[in-house]
């Protein structure tokens, strides 16, 4: 019920409205092979990692900010270090296709990270979001659910066998909140006014949007298998799209150099 034909990445990714990219990256490197990405971020994006206190945090933060500028430095044809990026209406980052004078589709973009583990995604004209969460056994997932999710979320979490109701609380989590990331609304966007399936054993799915009725049968939704301690999700506005998954070298050095 989910998907996991993860494959060795080859750049340039294919730009189409059919595809959606999703790109694996480990962010446990050892300290000199991810100290250089630095010098692919910008000055802002240099003090913003300087002002994390421990090293792991600045560690994803850098790994993962210079591989998405990789990314988009073979899509767009520029070098990483001139990629621009601007926030959107609700602190969504996006692509500053003004400034960087590109006549290259319109590429939406979506991060998330979670102990070891990053996930990059790419879409063509269609907002998308992605979403991955470390497990933690220790969680209250119950206590979580009734207060954030929908109240017939919580009761089929409840439903579902116990040895099952980690793993489907963590498949509501990352579904809403990829839900939430492709939409960009942020903290605006209530978790509860919004169904998705929590049984893990069903295809994730998009059910319901409170005065949308007909909005759900617009959106993919897919569960990620990505390693066997993360949930992960990914939502695209888009009906029928395909995901392409892809590993980013377990070195974190650059395809094809």
């Amino acid at each position: 019920m989910i998907i996991s034909n993860w494959q060795p990445i080859r750049v340039p990714l294919e730009l189409s409205p059919e595809i959606a990219h999703v790109v694996r990256v480990r962010l446990d490197l050892a300290h000199e092979q991810w100290l250089p990405l630095i010098e692919l971020l910008n000055d802002e994006e240099r003090t913003r990692a300087a002002r994390f206190r421990f090293d792991e945090p600045r560690r994803q933060f850098v790994i993962c900010r210079a591989t998405l500028r990789r990314l988009l430095g073979t899509i767009c044809h520029v070098a990483p270090q001139t990629i621009s990026f601007r926030n959107g209406s609700h602190g969504k980052p996006e692509l500053s296709f003004y400034e960087m004078k590109l006549s290259v589709p319109q590429i939406e973009f979506n991060v998330s990270h979670s102990g070891t583990m990053g996930l990059i995604a790419i879409a063509v004209g269609a907002s998308i979001g992605i979403d991955v969460e470390e497990y933690d056994p220790s969680v209250k997932f119950l206590q979580l659910a009734e207060r954030f999710f929908a109240p017939m979320e919580a009761t089929d979490l409840k439903g579902l066998q116990p040895e099952k109701q980690l793993t489907g609380f963590y498949r509501g989590w990352t579904c809403k909140e990829a839900y939430i990331k492709a939409k960009g609304n942020g903290l605006s966007l209530s978790l509860s006014s919004f169904r998705v399936i929590i049984d893990p054993d069903r295809p994730a799915s998009l059910r319901h949007i409170d005065g949308q009725p007909d909005e759900p049968c617009n959106w993919t939704t897919e569960s990620l298998e990505v390693s066997n301690h993360h949930a992960a999700a990914v939502m695209i506005h888009r009906p029928e799209c395909r995901i392409a998954l892809w590993d980013w070298p377990v070195d974190g050095s650059n395809p094809g150099t």
